[in-house]
């Protein structure tokens, strides 16, 4: 069995946060451009009094509300396995119609509210005459060219992440600095005979499978996915981030906990359970970016590779999660009441001088957690 535990993530909504802005950003953009060009072209110009203002910020915020909603629950579902364009018109198509359906119910919903509070007012049919008439085809035009780059530019941060275009638009990596980090190099128990077995196009799945499957209990820790290398995987904090509450460790075990609650899946279609190894350890790096026709950030330093070499003892040591103690000293204690610690020793690692202490970390089975409180 392996601990849960409680996590938060804001990543859903900073995506449809920004989802909003950006269809605000595209109205607010429109009514300014035909304000302008109403000006410009010496005919009667776009509204611009308070309440033209407002009510079409009203129908922004609810064509982008909509949208939002339709990518958290409907899009993101509908298109994970789709390829890129497939994926990026059907995305375009789900975002016009939700948008168009954001902006009908808006304006359902106002003409009633027109219509009950003030008597004497017209049919509201006539006012939703737009959405069921050809007049509709230049709104959906509009949105169309809204909803397209809009599409596009969310489907590229989904395949590239979030922070490595943040950090490509902010030359963070530029110029090469130092960064304390925490590392965890993490891979799969047996998974070189279970390639030999299966073969390797269901081998490729099955990695596709399971790194697809653990992806976004990363984000959810604030872990950023470092690199992929056959069937491990490297995962970096920024050394808050990675000691804060053991997000490090509670990604881990998170992980380990996903894999067992798939368990099911993964004998019946490869015959295999997953189940990671990890070492974790955390230090000064030299980051920067590397290449020139490709560019890339990389992290250059010991505590790379003393991460790597602490995960290979985890078979000698019967563990599944070894962790430094130059790590495991930053832990908050009241976090780590939470688990089952045990002092490895200190062993001299290969390819490093010094000796380094390890500790093991295991989750609470519930038959210790009735041991400690009875």
């Amino acid at each position: 069995m392996s601990m849960k535990f409680e996590n938060k993530t804001i990543q859903k909504t900073v995506t449809a946060f920004w989802i909003t802005a950006e269809y605000l950003m595209a109205f607010i953009a429109y009514f300014l451009l035909m304000t302008v060009a109403g000006k410009t072209m010496s005919v009667y110009p776009f509204s611009q009094d308070a309440h033209s203002v407002f009510h079409f910020f009203s129908l922004a915020l609810a064509a982008g509300l909509t949208v939002a909603a339709a990518n958290l629950y409907i899009v993101t579902g509908l298109t994970k396995n789709l390829g890129f364009f497939r994926s990026l018109l059907t995305g375009t198509a789900l975002y016009v119609l939700a948008a168009m359906t954001g902006l009908f119910i808006f304006t359902a919903v106002e003409h009633t509210v027109i219509a009950v509070s003030v008597p004497g007012y017209g049919d509201p049919e006539a006012s939703l005459y737009l959405f069921m008439h050809i007049e509709s085809i230049p709104l959906l035009l509009f949105l169309f060219f809204v909803s397209f780059p809009i599409r596009t530019f969310h489907l590229i941060v989904s395949r590239v992440g979030e922070k490595k275009i943040l950090d490509t638009v902010t030359d963070r990596y530029r110029i090469p600095h130092e960064e304390e980090r925490v590392f965890m190099f993490m891979d799969l128990y047996g998974s070189t005979a279970v390639a030999e077995k299966i073969g390797h196009a269901r081998y490729h799945d099955l990695l596709y499978d399971v790194f697809n499957d653990i992806s976004d209990i990363i984000s959810r820790y604030s872990g950023e996915v470092y690199q992929y290398v056959g069937d491990a995987v490297v995962v970096t904090w920024d050394i808050r981030q990675g000691a804060k509450k053991i997000n490090c460790v509670r990604c881990f075990f998170d992980i380990q906990s996903k894999m067992e609650e798939l368990s099911d899946k993964y004998m019946s279609a490869y015959h295999y359970k997953p189940k990671f190894k990890a070492g974790m350890h955390a230090g000064k790096v030299i980051a920067g970016e590397v290449g020139d026709l490709k560019k890339e950030v990389v992290f250059h330093g010991d505590t790379v590779n003393t991460a790597s070499r602490i995960q290979a003892e985890c078979v000698a040591h019967h563990a599944s999660l070894l962790v430094s103690e130059e790590l495991f000293l930053l832990f908050p204690i009241k976090n780590l009441n939470e688990l089952n610690t045990e002092f490895i020793g200190c062993l001299k690692l290969k390819g490093r001088l010094q000796d380094i202490c390890l500790y093991r970390i295991d989750a609470f089975m519930p038959e210790d957690r009735a041991a400690l409180t009875s």
